[in-house]
């Protein structure tokens, strides 16, 4: 009966795939409670009557009767004659798990002892599970593992079993005849192992298959016909379908290979349910992305370091629920599974909400155990001390336990993803929670790659990881690239780009006279996790899809290559690791330079959404969005001159019109416009509107302002956009210019008594976001005290705490930032009730949650002064 290999082979395949989701399922059973599906439970039910009735035919006794004794218990829950609780899902999850390692030894199923089991669900079906022991029971549940880890030995328990036979002389005192048992023939019959690599394929891919065969050959033979023929007539156009055909042909055979991340998601309830109830913490899992499809290689290496991860959330992540409740937490902790693909990769982030890390405690550990030394850990950044739980040898834990404390776990896990291609990082929010993002290729078979060259030599960069590319003209290489604290840099849209040359992170000797067929400089910016930098190389070649080769064992150990692949000319070149090179280069430490550097250095480097215009098509523009309240289209000849003032009848009253080329140094329209656009804004609670005879665009504009070399009244500065210079207007100062009797206001009054105009303390770096808002406010009769950042201002307030009626002050600023500071001064007594603005460029609801925290009255927009007068005025009169 085990003569088939065929045949155990397939129950082996259909008992596997009847026994993946029953786990699940039992879960899901079990959370029901009274509400049961009782089409769950005869899903489940059907299952282990297939997988019954199959072992029964090909005499696995044992197989057979535990399912039997599964299926009794079953048909009684979907009966309602027996009400679920924990203790009896549990015995059944253990059961589904004996039978599924049955399957997966098949051949030596019949030697296992699972009377316990089979004794202990059959105590549930008579009914007599409540007369148990519970301590006894308590007892058995925590020796569940141990037994599972027994199972894993069966090799050596057969091993055993052998050596024992040898020493029993009863096998002479048989007759030769004598019938064998069906367990003995069973257990030593060999049998293809469960293990064996099978997958699963839908009929339709293998369909398609089919029919990209039949092209193929039809390709082939007209490719043969061409070449009988000779010369190139018809050639071209055989090869290029020829080469459409293949093409389709290899994505096809791809997808035979894609399996859902589900089928390793699918683990993780049990596993969260387990181990949150053995550490006395309550714990729901959320699983978003199970259709999302990898590469069967990749997902089978996934599971071990998944499972570390998710088993880690619960250890250290999420608190008990005690701890909890005192952090004002709901008492259920929540780890979320979730996978998406993105930019061509699939990513998994593993997030709770637990108490997240405190980078100062890991560096403090990280030092006690000699991970690294104290001054490294005095210049390491937040985000480089949540990396050292990827360090070998690192743990937090407080004591070893069968969970965690070795600090032998993440750094395998990192290991195992970067084998894969992938690469992995860590976020976290102290007192908020944590979260691991892992980015996987989709495949590891065929790669596409961007082929280089250097030292004349040929290489291959996955187009995974590659951002863009760049191309310093040689007349240009002096002013883009240059060096900093000895990193050398890229010059990148107004940001910093750490660069590493290709040449010197392999070692390539160069002739002394070399000098390079180009005078231009070749970059490509390459992205791996949270990290981005330049990789100079001397020559970009074509794209070329490549077949990943490994590498003999004297380059093995090599971290910064990836492997080997044979070019389409023949030539074999190395494929190149992007992480491995920045580990090679060890560029972390170039990032925290850079990341301080370009912190220190911010100066008014701050992205603002402006409206561009045009009031000649070489002449443009740009206002601040936060000030335009609305914009109308209207026919030219609508705006008329009314003593010497340009006025629109608009919604039943006199709209005064600008018109850029009356007040300032602007270009008149090439041509006399029949329609343009007027920008409405307000000023002094007075709206008017801007002639525009051009709108652009819409923009989220790093400004980098030019304050000098353009100035006049009613323009801050020059910024360049795509290319073009373009003025950004001073609103307030343009209306002043046309209207200034606008301004011309009378003090106000409250009381009888004057109000005198609120003092105001400034904390901002930029030299020139604090002279354009100083300016603004001044305007108003508002005296201001500046200070270049949070620390300045904060001793300036201690000298002059009873003079200052408000405070604003940025967000982003050196040596003490703006959180930091409404932190320092809600602290102080003396401080405590002063109302604070923060100016901000384009703040999110993040950013606002984390001001309010801070003690932040309001968020105004830096470009809005109106806003910003408005709120400043108001926030004074409320103190008094």
């Amino acid at each position: 009966m085990f003569q088939d290999d065929e045949l155990i082979q397939d129950f082996v395949v259909e008992s596997s795939s009847h026994l993946a989701d029953i786990e699940s399922q039992l879960l899901e059973i079990e959370a029901a409670g009274d509400n049961i599906d009782i089409e769950l439970v005869n899903t489940v039910f059907r299952a282990i009557h297939s997988v019954k009735g199959a072992a029964g035919f090909l005499s696995l006794a044992v197989i057979n009767s535990l399912a039997h004794s599964l299926e009794n218990v079953l048909n009684m829950i979907r009966n309602r004659e027996l009400v679920m609780n924990k203790r009896i899902v549990n015995t059944l999850l253990r059961a589904s798990d004996q039978l599924r390692s049955l399957v997966e030894h098949v051949e030596s199923s019949n030697e296992v002892d699972v009377g316990n089991l089979i004794e202990e669900l059959d105590r549930i079906h008579r009914g007599e599970m409540e007369l148990g022991d519970s301590d006894a029971f308590e007892m058995l549940e925590e020796l569940v593992e141990e037994e599972m880890a027994l199972e894993d030995n069966v090799p050596d328990i057969e091993s055993q079993h052998e050596e024992i036979m040898k020493n029993v002389e009863i096998a002479a005192a048989l007759p030769t005849k004598a019938q064998a048992d069906p367990k003995t023939v069973a257990g030593s019959t060999s049998k293809p192992k469960a293990t064996d690599s099978i997958v699963r394929v839908n009929v339709a891919v293998l369909d398609r298959l089919m029919n990209l065969a039949g092209e193929l050959v039809l390709s082939r033979n007209q490719l043969l016909a061409a070449v009988i023929r000779g010369g190139r007539e018809g050639l071209d156009t055989v090869a290029a379908r020829v080469d459409q055909v293949t093409s389709e042909l290899q994505e096809t055979i791809m997808q035979t290979r894609m399996q859902p991340i589900g089928t390793v998601f699918n683990r993780f309830p049990r596993v969260v349910r387990d181990l949150s109830s053995k550490l006395g913490k309550e714990c729901d899992l959320i699983i978003e992305g199970n259709e999302v499809e990898v590469d069967k290689t990749i997902v089978e290496a996934m599971g071990d370091p998944l499972t570390h991860l998710v088993r880690n959330s619960i250890d250290h992540g999420i608190e008990s629920p005690g701890k909890r409740a005192t952090a004002s937490k709901r008492p259920i902790g929540t780890v979320r599974l979730h996978a998406f693909h993105q930019a061509g990769k699939v990513c998994i982030r593993i997030e709770d909400d637990g108490a997240g890390m405190d980078p100062v405690k890991l560096k403090t550990k990280a030092v006690e155990k000699g991970v690294i030394g104290a001054e490294q850990a005095a210049v390491m950044t937040d985000s480089e001390a949540l990396r050292l739980i990827f360090a070998p040898g690192f743990s937090t834990a407080a004591e070893i336990t069968d969970v965690s404390g070795r600090g032998v776990g993440m750094d395998v896990v990192k290991t195992n993803i970067e084998q894969l291609g992938g690469t992995v990082d860590v976020e976290s929010e102290l007192g908020v929670g944590s979260a691991i993002h892992i980015t996987l290729p989709l495949t590891l078979a065929i790669v596409p790659s961007m082929i280089v060259s250097c030292g004349g030599e040929r290489y291959a960069i996955p187009q995974a990881n590659i951002a863009e590319l760049v191309r310093v003209p040689g007349a240009e290489v002096e002013e883009k690239i240059g060096r900093i604290h000895g990193a050398e840099v890229l010059r990148l849209r107004g940001a910093l780009l750490p660069l590493i040359r290709l040449d010197e992170a392999l070692g390539v000797v160069r002739p002394d006279d070399y000098q390079s067929e180009s005078h231009a400089t070749s970059i490509l910016v390459l992205e791996t996790g949270q990290m981005r930098y330049g990789l100079v190389v001397d020559t970009l070649h074509d794209n070329e899809e490549i077949v990943v080769k490994p590498l003999g064992k004297h380059v093995r150990d090599l971290g910064y290559l990836a492997g080997a692949t044979i070019l389409g000319d023949g030539y074999v070149a190395l494929i190149l690791d992007a992480v491995g090179i920045a580990m090679h280069c060890n560029l972390r430490n170039v990032d925290s330079v850079l990341a301080s550097e370009q912190k220190e250095s911010k100066v008014a480097s701050e992205v603002h959404r402006l409206l561009l215009f045009a009031n000649h098509p070489d002449d443009q523009f740009a206002i601040p969005m936060a000030m335009v309240a609305r914009i109308e289209r209207i026919r030219a000849s609508e705006i008329r001159v009314v003593g010497g003032q340009n006025i629109l009848v608009y919604r039943g009253a006199s709209l005064p019109i600008l018109r850029l080329e009356q007040n300032i140094s602007a270009l008149y329209p090439d041509k006399e416009e029949q329609n343009l656009f007027v920008i409405i804004f307000k000023i002094q609670d007075r709206e008017i509107g801007l002639a525009a005879p051009t709108l652009r665009d819409i923009r989220d504009i790093e400004m980098l302002i030019d304050s000098k070399t353009l100035r006049e009244p009613g323009v801050l500065g020059t910024v360049i956009v795509d290319d073009s210079p373009t003025r950004v207007l001073d609103l307030i100062e343009l209306v002043r210019i046309r209207y200034a009797d606008w301004f011309q206001s009378e003090p106000s009054t409250q009381t009888g008594k004057s109000i005198q105009p609120p003092s105001v303390l400034l904390a901002e770096d930029s030299d020139f976001f604090r002279n354009h808002v100083t300016r603004t406010l001044e305007s108003e009769g508002i005296k201001v005290v500046g200070a270049v950042d949070g620390l300045d201002a904060w001793e300036s307030l201690q000298s002059m705490v009873n003079e200052i009626d408000v405070i604003v002050t940025d967000i982003e600023m050196p040596r003490m930032n703006g959180l930091d500071f409404a932190k320092a001064v809600r602290a102080d007594d003396a401080t405590s009730r002063l109302p604070i603005i923060a100016l901000t460029s384009l703040a999110g609801d993040d950013d606002r949650d984390r001001g309010t925290k801070a003690g932040i009255n309001e968020y105004q927009v830096k470009m809005d002064p109106a806003r910003l007068i408005d709120a400043v005025k108001r926030l004074a009169a409320a103190s008094v």
